[in-house]
């Protein structure tokens, strides 16, 4: 029970510094001509998530994410697809 609520919580920190990476992308993008790759805002464990930046689009500079978190407690094994966007004028 305790490695279940320790890898549901590794999947919550996951999910919630996903979005962040996202969210803080598409400000700098938006904002400055000069930001760090999008991967240095993601602190998560591995593997390391997908980024598209599209600049221009209606919303301003769009910022999508996608990982796949692997959930392994003892013999339960699970392949949990996980996805962020944001777009900041």
């Amino acid at each position: 029970m305790v490695l279940g609520i320790f890898h549901l919580s590794l999947l919550g920190f996951t999910v919630a510094n996903l979005h962040y990476a996202v969210e803080k992308k598409a400000r700098c993008d938006a904002i400055s001509a000069v930001c760090p790759d999008a991967s240095t805002y993601y602190y998560a464990p591995d593997p390391e998530p997908v980024f598209t930046i599209n600049k221009g689009t209606a919303c301003g500079t769009s910022v999508n994410a996608t990982v796949t978190y692997e959930l392994n407690v003892l013999i339960y094994q699970k392949s949990i697809p996980l996805s962020a966007a944001a777009c900041f004028p």
